[in-house]
């Protein structure tokens, strides 16, 4: 009777089920860690798996985040080097990526203050100025608003009281995988959806070359909120990728929110996720380990749950040894594939014939420690507002 109650003891032992979930949770956060995707809320795995819409920002997300300026097409006879002198004294309290393409001054304005979507407005000299949207600007004057120039680039106005100023063109470059994290998404059949504060024109543009079908533009945090919110109300499961602060109400409301690794540190805290490294498709990546790794959690439950379902009536009918039981206990755990979760980061993160495999890049690598100058980069994105 000993030996039969130890051998049940032994089958009993709830070991390889308790196992079965949290060995495969752990080592697929730490896969997702090498690739650069720090996962800060235990949620994230399952729910990338339940994702059927895909939000992204456009500036700093699908962009580089680097503004420069190209030109100054100054108005009304005005002389484009003093327009470029007042730009600089408004931008120069704004740590905003705009504001680093105008150079750096001595000289700043007074009384700056900045309207989220639409831009600053401050004293230079005793002149009132504001530089963002033509609408805002020309609220200023009280004059009807300029129309958005039909031009690449992202097109700033700077005005008085008196009118506009001058019109100012940044460039912000593309991401070199910007495209094939739109086409690997695509093949997953999920909804992409670009969602911004900038112009619409630029936004519609930047769809157009990514090949996204839905793009809203001159949205603002409390637009983007709507937005996100009419999405889940229609039963859709949201993923927002996102990076600055004019993001966080959406990243803290989504489903599943990631920030990227250069993101504000205020867009961090609220996302679940952030994406350490600057390769977007190690969000296909992402998404290809959440699905294997509940397709492992499932087969470990599966093999823990046969092992005390099948040997229990045995051991209480005295047909199993202690040492049998043992070596079968060990057999279940083993079985679970639990090795196969040990090895290199691509095992458990692909499919063979997974057809983001294809469009991911596998030699991605988590960004570096912050030189001086990133760390710079990284700050100035504390007060990153909707800008236009």
């Amino acid at each position: 009777a000993f030996w039969i109650v130890l051998a049940m003891l032994v089958a009993t032992c709830p070991c390889a089920l308790s196992l079965a979930t949290p060995t495969a949770l752990t080592t697929a956060t730490g896969s997702l860690q090498k690739l650069g995707v720090l996962i800060t809320r235990g949620h994230v795995l399952e729910g990338l798996t339940k994702v059927d819409t895909v939000v992204l920002d456009k500036t700093g997300t699908l962009t580089e985040g680097r503004m420069t300026l190209e030109r100054i097409e100054a108005l009304l006879g005005q002389d484009s080097e003093q327009a470029l002198r007042l730009a600089r004294m408004l931008e120069a309290r704004s740590e905003h990526p705009i504001a680093r393409a105008f150079g750096r001054t001595l000289e700043q304005a007074d009384s700056v203050t900045s309207y989220p979507g639409s831009g600053l407005e401050g004293e230079c000299h005793g002149q009132l100025l504001r530089i963002g949207k033509p609408a805002f600007v020309a609220e200023l004057s009280g004059k009807a608003a300029l129309a958005l120039p039909d031009q690449p680039g992202q097109w700033l106005l700077l005005g008085d009281r008196q009118g506009p100023i001058a019109w100012f063109v940044l460039n912000d470059r593309l991401r070199s995988d910007a495209a094939d994290l739109i086409i690997g998404l695509k093949q997953r059949h999920l909804n992409v959806i670009l969602l911004s504060g900038d112009h619409d024109q630029v936004v519609q543009r930047m769809a157009s070359q990514l090949g996204i079908e839905q793009a809203i533009g001159n949205a603002t945090p409390a637009d983007k909120l709507a937005y996100l919110q009419q999405w889940q109300d229609e039963g859709r499961k949201v993923l927002m990728l996102g990076d600055g602060v004019n993001d966080v109400p959406v990243l803290a409301s989504a489903n599943i929110s990631i920030a990227m690794g250069e993101a504000s540190d205020l867009a961090k805290t609220s996302a679940d996720a952030i994406l350490l490294s600057s390769q977007l498709t190690v969000l296909l990546q992402a998404l290809s380990g959440a699905r294997r790794t509940r397709r492992i959690m499932l087969q470990n439950l599966f093999w823990a749950g046969s092992y005390n379902a099948g040997i229990l009536p045995l051991a209480a009918l005295g047909m199993v040894l202690v040492i049998i039981a043992i070596w079968v206990f060990t057999w279940a755990v083993d079985s679970g594939q639990y090795d196969d979760l040990d090895g290199p980061a691509h095992s458990i993160l692909f499919d063979d014939e997974d057809p983001a495999h294809l469009a991911a890049q596998p030699d991605a690598k988590p960004a570096e420690a912050d030189t001086d100058e990133n760390a710079t980069e990284a700050r100035t994105k504390n007060d990153q507002v909707t800008r236009p």
